[in-house]
């Protein structure tokens, strides 16, 4: 019995020390591997460039078409789009490779895909609307506009502390669900009585990966109107829809856009995450994954996806369907490409050619750099490195 028992331990800590050397020796592109030799690469046809790249590049801007192709050649690329406007022009417009690599279904002009973060960008023009237009001051309090939001010490916290990711408002416990976010009043009533985690606004930073659209769309329901539009539906009438682009971007997507326009998303999955530490700063997948109760493990389990958030829970339709304002925007790079130009040809036409109504004194103050903490300067408190950062 006793021989049995040595063996048995002498077995475990082997084992134990083989798990160890295979997480500190692995190759870290592993995953990227993987896939090569799935058989569904891009490049596995030898037409790929005629058969699986389509749209239009002007004369001078190839080497754009150039990389975009090395995408898929080098890096494994799946599928994706690029569009680039210059000085209001279109110059750029190209998409290829797969919507859905397991069904090699190919990416055409009008696939919609999970803009993850670049959605921020535009929600961000639903509050910078809203000031061209008057309805709402970036350095008045959020209680002014939005009574509820004072609860727990944030009586004075301002628009712009808010949207600059200063309160330490990422990480509600317990999270928003999905059911939550159904109903808009249920969802302003949970984020109103978070607590922040800091005692004062600019303390420190930290980025607000999913909730920081909450709080937008809640203040543009408490600013736009009577009928208290949600920022994604106020954009959609608003922006969208006068830049014609209704069609091919949703915050919020509907029950009748087709899943043959969707891209699926091809990801980490579960611990996978893990032994891809050289791509993320240190410890930040661990939180994530392993450290549910910390404040990184919480900024990204609002609304909580799954047990171990992945960016494959994107592929869920009641994901898309409910508004994630800071996440699950769908879009073609065409339409985002849209929503900028008009930025900026407001900017360098100085107002003459201004489809969203932008006054000067917003894009300047949108122009603006931001603050660091003053306790921990750039430093993140959610993503563990020094970054800067607005809406």
């Amino acid at each position: 019995t006793s021989t049995s028992l040595k063996l048995a331990a002498t077995a475990s800590v082997a084992t134990l020390a083989y798990a160890v050397y295979q997480y500190l020796t692995y190759d870290y592109r592993w995953w990227w591997k993987k896939r090569a030799l799935s058989g569904n690469e891009v490049t596995d046809d030898p037409e790929w460039k005629s058969n699986l790249i389509h749209g239009t590049c002007k004369e001078g801007w190839e080497r754009v078409r150039n990389e975009f192709l090395h995408n898929f050649r080098v890096r494994g690329e799946l599928g994706a789009a690029v569009c680039i406007y210059y000085r209001g022009e279109k110059v750029i417009d190209l998409w290829g490779g797969y919507r859905d690599t397991r069904r090699r279904c190919p990416w055409d002009e009008k696939t919609l895909v999970n803009t993850f973060s670049t959605t921020k960008g535009v929600s961000g023009f639903a509050l910078a609307m809203l000031h061209s237009r008057g309805r709402i001051d970036f350095d008045e309090k959020v209680a002014t506009y939005w009574p509820a939001f004072a609860r727990n010490g944030k009586g004075d916290v301002t628009v712009r502390a808010l949207l600059d990711h200063a309160c330490g408002l990422a990480g509600p416990s317990p999270p928003v669900t999905l059911e939550m976010l159904e109903d808009k009043v249920a969802t302003r009533d949970f984020f109103a009585r978070q607590p922040m985690e800091w005692n004062t606004p600019y303390d420190f930073k930290g980025y607000m990966a999913l909730t920081l659209g909450f709080y937008e769309s809640a203040l543009v329901q408490m600013t736009e109107g009577p009928g208290q539009r949600t920022l994604g539906q106020y954009l959609r009438e608003e922006a969208f829809t006068p830049l014609g682009i209704e069609d091919e971007l949703y915050i919020g997507l509907p029950d009748d856009v087709p899943d043959s326009r969707l891209a699926t998303i091809d990801g980490l999955v579960g611990l996978e995450g893990l032994w891809n530490t050289n791509s993320f700063p240190r410890g930040f997948m661990r939180k994530i994954i392993v450290d549910a109760g910390s404040y990184t493990g919480r900024a990204f389990r609002n609304p909580k996806l799954s047990d171990a958030p992945s960016v494959m829970d994107y592929n869920r339709r009641e994901v898309k369907r409910v508004e994630i304002p800071a996440s699950n925007g769908q879009a073609t790079a065409r339409a985002i490409a849209k929503m900028y130009r008009a930025a900026e040809r407001a900017i360098n036409t100085g107002g003459k050619d201004n489809p969203l109504g932008l006054k000067p004194e917003t894009l300047a103050v949108l122009m603006r750099p931001t603050e660091p903490g003053r306790k921990n300067g750039w430093m993140d408190e959610v993503l563990g490195m020094e970054i800067s950062m607005g809406a």
